[in-house]
Order: C-alpha cells, then sequence, then structure tokens
C-alpha cells in the first residue's frame, strides 16, 4: 500500500471515525460520584471533579485509541486494496474528506481545550462500569441511561 492512500483516504477516514464513533461508560467512581466517560477501547474522556462542565482527558488512553482506529482502519483499507480491487482516491474526494474530518476535529479540540479541562496521562482512580454502549450521531441512548439511573 502506498503513502498516498494512507495520507489522502486512511488518516482522514480515521479522523473522521475517531470525532464521531465512541463508546460510552456509565461507570460509578470508587470513593466518588457516578457519571459517563468516553473512549473505545480505553476510557479517554471523563467528567472532571473540581468543577461542572469541565472534563478530564487521559492522553496515554486517547493517544492508543487513535492507534488503534488508525491500524484497523489501515488495515481494512489494505485487505481491500490488496485482495478485493485497487483502490484510487481522486484529489477532490480526498480533499472533502480532509474537510470534513478538520471540522470535526477543529469543533471537538475547541471543547477540548477550554481552561477548565484537565489533562493527564493517566486515570488515576477506580472505576465500576454499570453500563456502556455505542455513541454516534443521532443516539442519545446514553443520556437517557445516565437518567434512568438517576430517577
Amino acid at each position: 500500500m502506498n503513502r498516498t492512500l494512507i495520507l489522502r483516504f486512511a488518516f482522514p477516514i480515521t479522523l473522521i471515525a475517531f470525532a464521531v464513533f465512541t463508546k460510552w461508560w456509565l461507570v460509578d467512581v470508587v470513593d466518588g460520584t457516578d457519571g459517563l466517560m468516553y473512549g473505545f477501547p480505553f476510557i479517554y474522556r471523563a467528567p472532571a471533579f473540581y468543577t461542572s462542565m469541565a472534563e478530564e482527558y487521559f492522553m496515554d488512553a486517547l493517544a492508543a485509541d487513535f492507534i488503534m482506529y488508525f491500524g484497523i482502519i489501515t488495515g481494512i483499507i489494505y485487505s481491500v486494496n490488496r485482495w478485493v480491487s485497487a483502490i484510487t482516491v481522486k484529489k477532490g474526494f480526498s480533499v472533502v474528506l480532509f474537510v470534513i474530518a478538520l471540522l470535526l476535529i477543529g469543533f471537538r479540540t475547541a471543547f477540548t481545550l477550554m481552561p477548565e479541562n484537565r489533562f493527564s496521562l493517566t486515570r488515576d482512580y477506580d472505576i465500576v462500569i454499570r453500563q456502556t454502549g455505542m455513541e454516534f450521531p443521532g443516539n442519545d441512548r446514553d443520556r437517557s441511561a445516565f437518567d434512568d439511573r438517576h430517577k
């Protein structure tokens, strides 16, 4: 597989998938409150305990999740390109993919870089997982599962 296919197709698809599809975890924090945490396969975003509306990001899990997304998508593209049909990506389509990816990641980054948020290398507290599910556009089941538990 050549580098242009990775750069023009696999990388923007990875960015889009990473920004749009993830897993939610309804958890109880040991000696703390409960809440919704996000990330797949590792939790990389959690509510912060020191103030409301702030989030905490775990950089090791974030990097591992992104590398796994990139590896899986590159593997799928490589397999299709090698054994099914050769993939050719036109420059216009590549530009559209990059614009969509940069918009999605840009919006996510704008919310992530708010001054209230905290970044740490690892999560330093234990959790008990109560429920999980997938998050994607149009799915608000995570909020309803959290609300059902707090009635």
